[in-house]
């Protein structure tokens, strides 16, 4: 992997150790006891690593302030994938945090020539709906654009200029244009945002991401630790595994067959895991005797990562298709059958989530 990581391309990760040696990520290991409950997230090492994490859960134990900053680019359907962040939002919401959620409209316009007008349609109906059918209470979020920045917000995106040069910038993203600079002074304004003095101040904050987004936390560290208009607390991060596409590859917003959509009719989901990649060997006797490359097989990542909140289970699941017990097939039936049960009553909440929009963006 080289060092250089280009968060406006794509990158796939095959070995997430080596991402904590390269990048100077520490591992969760030392925290494990301290997280509080049990989610799924920390449990099955879909986060895992962090940088300063132990900072915002000092705050917790101390029930002082802290905060989740979180942004997205809303360039489609909002699928499996965006429904970890989701997940990771209410998490922090019910621990108490502060949740920020920048809608990256600004980059999306420089880096993908998106019109603003068509970011703000997909970021309300795709991300907010999803938000609100998920059970995150919206009326305690901090949902915004980033073309609507409050004054200080966007004065501070160009004050911290002043604490980076463009050997820098080059050394930590590469070859940069203007419209790049632009965005990546905008998301050190997101990252921050939370500390900001109409906020409350300095605070420890969290930002969850990929690896892919890490320059932009390296950034804003720097920048938090030179700034001295403002004795900002270092962001921390946590990072989380990329979840595969259904094929194999990359999930993409831009391939629907890499992807179910939350909105995907029941029939859609489940042909898509029929057509899904799996772990299973090429002849039922082979399968049998070696059991099946879990590690490789997109369907049980997908209970994983989303669809099966038992651990117990989980595991049970895990052993009878390693072993070779349990076939590629039968796999794939729990997936559809909670597939279906998902999808069932969550298109219900959509419903009802879409009474909420109305009221808060009638014009939309």
């Amino acid at each position: 992997m080289d060092e250089k990581i280009d968060p406006w391309g794509s990158i796939q990760v095959k070995d997430y150790g080596e991402t904590i040696d390269k990048f100077g990520i520490n591992s969760m290991d030392d925290l494990d006891n301290e997280i509080p409950g049990s989610n799924r997230l920390f449990t099955r090492d879909i986060i895992y690593g962090q940088r300063d994490f132990d900072k915002v859960l000092k705050a917790k134990k101390k029930n002082e302030d802290f905060a989740m900053m979180t942004g997205m680019m809303p360039s489609g359907k909002f699928h499996f994938g965006h429904k970890l962040v989701a997940d990771m939002i209410k998490y922090f919401q019910n621990l108490g945090a502060d949740v920020y959620v920048a809608v990256a409209d600004i980059e999306a316009y420089l880096t993908r020539d998106m019109p603003l007008e068509k970011t703000r349609e997909i970021a309300i109906k795709e991300y907010l709906r999803n938000y609100i059918a998920l059970g995150i209470d919206v009326d305690k979020l901090d949902f915004y654009f980033q073309s609507e920045g409050s004054t200080n917000y966007n004065k501070m995106s160009k004050m911290f200029s002043k604490n980076i040069t463009q050997n820098e910038l080059e050394a930590i993203y590469g070859e940069m244009d203007p419209g790049k600079t632009i965005s990546v002074l905008t998301q050190a304004a997101d990252i921050l945002k939370p500390q900001f003095e109409e906020n409350g101040g300095p605070k420890p904050v969290v930002v969850p991401v990929g690896i892919d987004q890490d320059p932009h936390i390296r950034l804003t560290r720097d920048i938090a630790s030179r700034f001295k208009e403002t004795d900002f607390v270092k962001p921390s991060s946590i990072y989380t595994k990329f979840m595969r596409g259904i094929t194999g590859g990359k999930m993409s917003s831009s391939d629907p067959k890499s992807y179910i959509a939350l909105n995907d009719s029941i029939e859609d989901a489940k042909k898509k895991i029929d057509s899904a990649k799996t772990g299973g060997k090429q002849s039922l006797e082979e399968h049998r005797k070696k059991g099946a490359d879990v590690e490789e097989d997109v369907v049980f990542e997908l209970l994983a990562f989303n669809l099966i909140d038992d651990d117990e289970r989980l595991r049970d699941i895990y052993r009878r298709y390693d072993s070779g017990e349990m076939l590629s097939g039968e796999l794939k039936q729990i997936a559809k059958e909670e597939m279906e049960n998902f999808l069932e009553e969550h298109h219900k909440k959509l419903e009802r989530a879409d009474k909420k929009i109305a009221k808060m963006f009638p014009q939309t």
